[in-house]
């Protein structure tokens, strides 16, 4: 087969050993084809792909971001979507699944939210990302490696404050192939009871992991007391006795170590996701047009406009011109707005016009309130519409049209309706 990976490199290597043409793109500088900008459309990144290369397969690896390029929901070519991050995103990537051809998800416990998507869905946890040897030599009892900001992870910062207090724990940040092996006991602590690469991470460095009990799928790869230990999640206390019991007896300690290791070789390794992975590839077909297949790409765009919108405004309205172009191609097809649609449609128009200064938006939400007469969000919208461009007119006549109630109340609700979405973050789906 000849793969197209999106946004990361995973199994590239695995792909190509295997004998498949392999090329990775996107937007990080270290992939084989970088791509200057967001939003370019998945036929222009095709194009620019060395010595003619046309994919058979498209797979999009998550990096905690929503998909950057636009046609993904027109693309000719099999499409595997990977949400890795789907504790912080799985409204967003429920949603969007649709548009895609098999969904993946490293977090067990959200695949019920993607059945509405229509959309096979299989469980694909993460791995072990690097071979590491472990160390016979130890420098540290226990450790952790990892992000300490307590604007991410204010818990995490909570958790280690306290921990410290009771007993010796090293705390770094870095590459952790550098300190693992070096470790007794290994602390993993998670954001929201994720299955985070550090599990896997740490067993493979031969180190016994003391992470906290917690769902999507942990105790289904590894049992307690025979791969990892567990402690009770943010409980301090519990986790300080059982690193103190830990180093009391490092026979044990090593002997859950070694199987947990065993385990990350035997079942958890690049090598074994990649052979997964090409196994969904290898029969993977087109599924039928999605129903809402424009607006699905118009929400996504949407949130890509938004997250880009403080650090690069060039680009933020460059995708904000991507999630109208779908918001009309959804007109076109009669796609229905419901409430998501609905909500996001308002707030592409209005982010719109304010930073073009276009009155393009507004004329799009009148078209679709005009398509979709019952629609009231569209309806107050409208005459919100008309009320800052001044035809007070036009909207006292929307405003009879839509209630019975005086067209102040009326002229106070759109405001209200409107201004609430504005205000949001990003809307309805925060990726």
């Amino acid at each position: 087969m000849k793969i197209l990976l999106l946004n990361q490199s995973w199994f590239s290597q695995e792909f190509r050993g295997a004998g498949h043409e392999v090329i990775t793109a996107g937007l990080s500088p270290d992939l084989d084809v970088p791509i200057a900008r967001p939003g370019l459309h998945i036929d222009s990144v095709i194009t620019s792909l060395p010595n003619g290369f046309r994919p058979d397969r498209i797979v999009w690896l998550d990096n905690s971001a929503p998909p950057m390029f636009g046609g993904l929901e027109e693309c000719d070519t099999p499409i595997v979507f990977y949400s890795v991050d789907t504790h912080h995103h799985f409204e967003l990537h429920s949603y969007i699944a649709q548009i895609f051809d098999h969904i993946l998800v490293a977090q067990r416990d959200y695949l019920p939210l993607f059945e509405a998507s229509g959309t096979p869905t299989s469980w694909f946890p993460l791995w072990a990302p690097r071979f590491v040897e472990p160390a016979t030599e130890k420098k540290f009892g226990a450790t952790f490696v990892g992000n300490r900001n307590p604007r991410l992870n204010p818990d995490r910062v909570r958790f280690f404050e306290e921990l410290e207090k009771i007993i010796p724990i090293h705390l770094a940040v870095g590459d952790y192939w550098k300190i693992f092996p070096f470790a007794e006991v290994i602390v993993n602590q998670t954001v929201k009871s994720d299955l985070n690469f550090r599990v896997f991470e740490a067993m493979m460095c031969g180190s016994v992991l003391l992470t906290e009990a917690s769902g999507n799928g942990l105790t289904d790869l590894f049992r307690d007391n025979e791969h990892l230990v567990l402690y009770e999640k943010g409980n301090t206390v519990d986790a300080a006795e059982k690193i103190n019991a830990l180093l009391a007896n490092k026979g044990r300690a090593r002997e859950i170590a070694h199987a947990g290791r065993e385990q990350i070789l035997a079942h958890h390794t690049p090598q074994n996701r990649a052979d997964e992975l090409l196994r969904i590839l290898s029969t993977l077909s087109k599924r039928p047009v999605a129903r809402c297949r424009y607006f699905a790409a118009m929400v996504n765009f949407s949130a890509v406009s938004s997250m880009l919108e403080r650090a690069d405004l060039g680009s933020s309205s460059h995708t904000l011109v991507n999630a109208l172009r779908s918001a009309e191609q959804a007109l076109q097809a009669k796609e229905i707005p419901e409430d998501i649609e609905s909500s996001h449609l308002v707030i592409c128009a209005n982010r719109y016009d304010r930073i073009v200064k276009s009155s393009a938006g507004q004329n799009l939400i009148n078209a679709f309130s005009e398509a979709f007469p019952t629609n009231s969000l569209l309806a107050l919208a409208k005459i919100r519409g008309f009320l800052n461009f001044g035809d007070v007119t036009e909207a006292t006549r929307l405003a009879k049209l839509f209630s019975k109630d005086p067209t102040e109340v009326t002229f106070a609700a759109s405001e209200r309706a409107v201004s609430a979405l504005l205000d949001s973050t990003i809307g309805p789906l925060n990726p």
